[in-house]
């Protein structure tokens, strides 16, 4: 059988809350209720928290969903999700219950911005492990806090938001996908230290379970492009000689890698990654760039954008869903 593989960062999907519907002088009744997620939300671009207006969400959410459906997974990494809640009315409001097991753990961004794992309704595949690394200090054991709040604490563990371990038995073998958003591109001079860090252990993971008899599959927003001009060589443990893993577009173009638009400067870069268990590159029959989904206003892709955008330049996210097709 086929399955489809595919990574895709749903740019800061988070949950509105019931009670930020309320007014402030509103007594709090109910609370339970209150603080259920009815609905997920748009950020404005960057960090400054505002909240577009519901009806721009929902259309803009819109697009997200009809592009996840456009790439038709089977097996779906997601990045920059807010919490397991998000997801599954995400899930259910935005792609029609598409997927019926929705996995993912809290992780250490101060934003909130967590990693998932999704199962296509009715796939012959079983969930035998699921791990999480979002406790993991560097230099080993474990943090000594456990909130994201203290960025001081949570500045001493290995992965900004978590490596997702998730172990998946498909027929007679079993996939070990390791979910990940690393370290984002800023001008703070331990980034690339903190990215190296980061591949250094999921390096180390994949290393396990392949010794444990397992495909290790990295997958995520690995946060920078291995060609580029100025690259820092921080991805390179993933890409040595002596990696249990490999590339299965490294034989691609490398201008039609591209997985993310930057609005700001114009350009397009690869931020997003499936690295497969080089025992199984043979099994790739297919890759896709779904690219459908991105603002008109990246000239670098010609080709039509998904009828819910309809002139109004509301993007699916400024990434990429990005596949891999596995015959086994």
């Amino acid at each position: 059988m086929n399955i489809k593989i595919t990574t895709f960062n749903c740019e800061n999907l988070f949950g509105r809350y019931r009670i930020l519907d309320k007014p402030p002088t509103t007594a709090i009744k109910n609370l339970e209720t209150l603080l259920q997620i009815p609905e997920v939300v748009v950020l404005e671009a960057g960090r400054s928290g505002k909240i577009k207006p519901a009806a721009i969400a929902q259309t803009q959410r819109t697009t997200t969903g009809k592009a996840i459906l456009g790439a038709a997974p089977d097996i779906l990494a997601v990045q920059e999700v807010e919490n397991l809640s998000t997801l599954r009315i995400f899930n259910h409001k935005y792609l029609g219950d598409a997927f019926d097991r929705v996995l993912l753990v809290d992780g250490n961004d101060a934003r909130g911005i967590d990693v998932g794992l999704l199962l296509k309704k009715g796939l012959a595949a079983d969930v035998t492990a699921i791990q999480t690394h979002a406790d993991e200090a560097l230099g080993g054991g474990f943090l000594p806090k456990s909130t994201r709040l203290d960025t001081t604490n949570v500045g001493k563990a290995i992965f900004s938001r978590d490596c997702l371990e998730v172990d998946l038995r498909v027929g007679n073998r079993t996939l070990t996908f390791l979910v990940n958003h690393f370290k984002a591109q800023d001008n703070k001079p331990n980034t690339p230290t903190r990215r190296l860090n980061q591949a250094k252990r999921v390096l180390a993971l994949a290393k396990a379970a392949r010794s444990a008899g397992k495909h290790p599959i990295v997958i995520g927003d690995l946060n920078i492009d291995t060609a580029q001009a100025d690259y820092d060589q921080s991805l390179q443990p993933l890409f040595s000689a002596t990696t249990p893993v490999v590339d299965p577009f490294a034989n691609t173009a490398a201008a039609d890698r591209w997985t993310h638009y930057y609005s700001s400067k114009k350009s397009v870069s690869r931020l997003d990654y499936i690295l497969l268990d080089q025992t199984m590159a043979n099994k790739v029959v297919g890759r896709e760039i779904f690219r459908r989904g991105l603002s008109p206003k990246c000239t670098q892709f010609t080709g039509p954008r998904l009828p819910s955008m309809n002139g109004n330049n509301l993007e699916a996210s400024d990434h990429c869903p990005t596949s891999i097709v596995l015959q086994l």
